[in-house]
């Protein structure tokens, strides 16, 4: 079963796994084509993790706790506004990748998944001008898509800062299937390459 969302449960289903809500960070490379110092984090993290068998804890500042604390009423207010219910969601790992899986907000009736922001207000008038999801989310999302095989994603910005209807924003994504196909790939890839560094670990102590 599933376990809760923040929950103890959770955290430990996501130890040394590689999930949807740090895939950006494992595609990220500099045009050099060498490995970016977020990506190197990443898997120096997860290296850790598998080390201890426990999580790593992760700092949470102010912006990050507001968004935290404002996620049920964003899901609250997605529902008031659309009359579609959200379905809660635990961590789902993907059928085929070993240690890659995702977290989705919600889940939407039988085809999508369901994400929500609750950024800085600047930030949300930003992602309002733009047409579509913003590009710095999509691979989350693409590997949320890859991890349930559902085919859309609906993403939502949240900022009750905004006393008008503008508090809130709604995109429909439905990304091609070789758009899924390459963030499942660069998931191998990063997963073939941290088996590696965990091997050479474990075998120099």
């Amino acid at each position: 079963m599933s376990a809760p969302q923040g929950s103890g449960a959770w955290l430990n289903q996501r130890v040394g796994r590689l999930t949807a809500s740090r895939m950006a960070a494992a595609m990220d490379f500099l045009k050099t084509g060498k490995p970016s110092a977020e990506r190197d984090k990443l898997m120096k993290e997860l290296l850790a993790e598998r080390l201890t068998g426990d999580a790593v804890p992760h700092y949470v500042n102010e912006f990050m706790r507001w968004g935290i604390e404002q996620e049920p009423a964003a899901k609250a207010e997605y529902e008031v506004r659309t009359g579609i219910m959200l379905t809660p969601c635990g961590f789902i790992e993907h059928p085929m990748i070993e240690f890659f899986g995702g977290s989705p907000d919600a889940l939407i009736d039988g085809d999508a998944v369901f994400e929500a922001k609750c950024p800085q207000t600047v930030t949300h008038v930003g992602w309002m001008e733009s047409p579509g999801v913003p590009d710095q989310h999509k691979p989350q999302l693409l590997a949320q898509l890859a991890c349930t095989r559902r085919r859309r994603a609906v993403f939502v910005s949240f900022d009750p800062r905004i006393p008008t209807r503008h508090k809130m924003f709604i995109r429909e994504w439905e990304p091609s299937a070789d758009e899924i196909a390459s963030v499942e790939q660069a998931a191998v890839e990063f997963l073939r390459e941290l088996d590696k560094r965990f091997m050479q670990l474990v075998e120099s102590i």
